[in-house]
């Protein structure tokens, strides 16, 4: 079942870093299974949960998922099992720069038009955000749009 934007939205606000991390990485996921549902004939077959993640991410590229997204996808979910398993992580500085900076010039496009999007200007240098929660949760809004856009090409084909 996809769940809306609000949603996820509502999600990203409410959570400690954790949380946050968490709860993304199901949005994203469950985004995985509407495109993947898109191209296979049975999808709903599949106990999808039998299926971890980063299987996920390789059936969604075999799908379409583009190259520059299935590896930020990658790296969520690599930074999700760092967290899953402490109770009181934090992201730092250094992880979510280091993922911004190994982004692809078409999804850091993305990102500078969801922060003007949500009328604050031009975004400013991404190592000048006071919280490093900040600019994540602007990588984690291009992720999930991102491959929301790719089920949607994906239905289109159809």
């Amino acid at each position: 079942m996809e769940r809306s934007d609000a949603e996820f939205i509502a999600d990203l606000q409410r959570e400690d870093d954790v949380g946050l991390v968490l709860r993304a990485h199901l949005h994203i996921e469950n985004q995985l299974l509407v495109l993947i549902a898109l191209h296979l004939p049975a999808a709903d077959r599949c106990d999808w949960s039998k299926v971890g993640y980063a299987a996920k991410v390789e059936i969604a590229s075999a799908c379409g998922l583009p190259e520059d997204l299935k590896t930020l996808l990658q790296k969520i979910g690599k930074l999700r099992n760092e967290l899953a398993h402490k109770i009181d992580a934090q992201l730092s500085s250094t992880q979510v720069l280091g993922m911004y900076n190994a982004l692809s010039t078409r999804l850091r496009e993305g990102i500078k038009g969801s922060y003007l999007s949500m009328q604050r200007g031009p975004m400013p240098s991404p190592s000048s955000f006071d919280e490093p929660r900040d600019l994540f949760v602007l990588i984690l809004l291009a992720a999930r749009q991102a491959t929301k856009a790719a089920a949607l090409v994906a239905a289109e084909k159809r």
